[in-house]
């Protein structure tokens, strides 16, 4: 007597068949969904190292007016526009990331983000002592980071952790588990009393 395959055998066949083929789908899709999101947000790493990295290194010499406690000028007393900290990046670059010309730029760690804030020099703000106002652009450009730190090699090659009024020429930018570093591209025989020449020769 020759066996054979029962109607219901076949039926039941047929759905386990269909179910291990939409889990296999379901699987391969998903697989497919995790690579593009692993390369996206690797693109989008790369995007945001390449526009901090065009920013810091062509931060510019830039002088600002010295002010005593009470806010008043102090006569030809000027400094570079440069305040870094363990956490906080404040410069003047000439390639931002949103507009064109020089701008004010911060870069800031702050709940396991790196920020960045930029403005325009000379639109809205003033120029003798820029600051950030309510125009200012802003943008996450990593999340989710372990650690996120700056520190700073001098002219003279001292590495230090903070650094105000002078500009460096290295940046370290510590992110998660990665460390980059940054040279600072100004041209460091463009000294301060250059620039108070060319301030007092204009008038201001």
């Amino acid at each position: 007597m020759k066996k054979a395959f029962t109607l219901v055998e076949m039926l039941v066949a047929v759905v386990l068949l269909t179910l291990l083929i939409g889990v296999a789908l379901f699987s391969f899709r998903l697989q497919l969904m995790t690579v593009r999101k692993i390369k996206l947000d690797s693109m989008q790493r790369v995007l945001a190292y390449t526009q901090m990295k065009r920013s810091i290194e062509s931060m510019k010499y830039y002088l600002v007016q010295e002010y005593d406690t009470v806010g008043r000028p102090i006569d030809y007393a000027w400094d570079y526009l440069f305040d870094g900290t363990q956490k906080k990046l404040l410069f003047v670059t000439e390639n931002p990331i949103f507009t064109q010309g020089d701008a004010l730029v911060a870069l800031e760690c702050k709940e396991k983000k790196l920020l960045y804030t930029e403005e325009p020099l000379y639109d809205n703000i003033d120029f003798l002592r820029p600051s950030f106002t309510d125009d200012s652009i802003e943008k996450t450009l990593y999340d989710n980071l372990e650690a996120c730190r700056f520190s700073y090699v001098t002219i003279q090659g001292r590495k230090v952790e903070v650094l105000k009024g002078v500009l460096p020429s290295t940046v370290f930018v510590t992110l998660s588990n990665k460390r980059f570093v940054i040279r600072v591209k100004s041209d460091d025989n463009l000294t301060k009393t250059r620039l108070m020449e060319g301030l007092y020769d204009t008038g201001l």
